[in-house]
């Protein structure tokens, strides 16, 4: 049975061994975590964008329904107009 000493020598050794490939695994999971919050703050980004999209093609549909108002009334002011001029020889 090893004693502790070679125990502790033993989880040092390991420790040394894996220690490279513990660096590298905390580097790529300090890159990923920098992605994941950039990638947050573009999905908010986005979502801004296409709210304020939709408010803009609301506006739009309303501005159209009020041009298609217009546009009945002017075309039925026009259809009184031409019913009341004479009639071409």
């Amino acid at each position: 049975m090893p004693t502790q000493e070679e125990r502790l020598i033993a989880l040092e050794q390991t420790t040394r061994e894996y220690r490279p490939v513990l660096q590298n695994f905390a580097y790529e999971l300090t890159m990923v975590k920098g992605l994941i919050i950039d990638q947050t703050g573009i999905t908010q980004e986005l979502r801004q964008d296409i709210q304020q999209l939709r408010q803009d093609i609301s506006e739009i549909g309303t501005r159209l329904d009020q041009t298609d108002t217009r546009l009945d009334r002017i075309e039925t002011l026009l259809t009184q107009i031409l019913a009341r001029l004479p009639k071409a020889p």
